[in-house]
């Protein structure tokens, strides 16, 4: 029956990540992470041939569980900015908490680098696709304006991704990335901020105009040079 095998897996996932947490991913057997999951050694190995295709599978569900929460909020009904920031947070705080929370974070990393860079390469292109369709629609529905900074849509997604991907680094918190994340939000949506539709009034209005009260009217400088005409042709 598949159910079972499917809870099996789910609960070695869950104890795999328990254990790389705690003890680091060369600290961790395939015997612990049995014992954490109690389940037998057999049991394991019929789901996964090693420790680094749990690492992989664990990866890979982080991965789509991220990207599903970013795409839920992209698709919510509030401001392009805090959808923005929301799926930005979605897609990259557990992953800021894993890194940089646990002891182990620098050696995860490494491992992340090692047997699973091309999932994280993937999640990024997916994550770009979802952001240059957001920003399309806020194009077209003039919460953004992109031919006013000549950045088209899939240009201007990469320049957040990556940049929200910047944001990560040693050191960080969480509390710390989600204030840089904000700020740059501000900046990136302002900076794409939408072309004011003039008013019809403002459409209608002419040229500069010469302000009240200076100058000569054009009637008085009509009856003067008449004036002055007249007074030549009797002299």
């Amino acid at each position: 029956m598949p159910r079972p095998v499917t809870a099996t897996r789910e609960r070695i996932l869950l104890a795999a990540f328990r254990r790389f947490a705690q003890y680091g991913f060369r600290r961790t057997s395939m015997e612990d992470i049995a014992d954490e999951a109690g389940v037998s050694r057999a049991a394991l190995y019929l789901q996964f041939r090693n420790k680094e295709a749990i690492f992989r599978s664990l990866s890979q569900q982080l991965h789509e569980e991220a990207l599903a929460r970013a795409e839920a909020v992209l698709h919510g009904p509030q401001p392009l900015a805090e959808r923005l920031r929301g799926a930005a947070e979605a897609k990259s705080l557990r992953f800021v908490e894993i890194a940089y929370g646990s002891p182990h974070g620098s050696e995860l990393l490494d491992e992340s680098n090692r047997l699973c860079g091309d999932l994280a390469a993937q999640s990024e292109r997916r994550f770009g696709e979802l952001v240059t369709a957001v920003l399309r629609r806020a194009g077209r529905a003039r919460e953004i304006d992109l031919a006013g900074v000549e950045l088209p849509a899939a240009e201007a997604a990469e320049l957040f991704v990556r940049t929200v991907s910047g944001l990560k680094g040693p050191g960080v918190t969480v509390d710390i990335y989600r204030r840089r994340l904000a700020a740059f939000v501000r900046v990136f949506v302002a900076g794409l901020g939408s072309r004011a539709q003039p008013t019809t009034a403002a459409r209608r209005a002419p040229g500069r105009r010469r302000p009240q009260g200076t100058g000569t009217p054009s009637r008085t400088r009509r009856t003067t040079a008449s004036a002055s005409t007249s007074s030549a042709s009797a002299s």
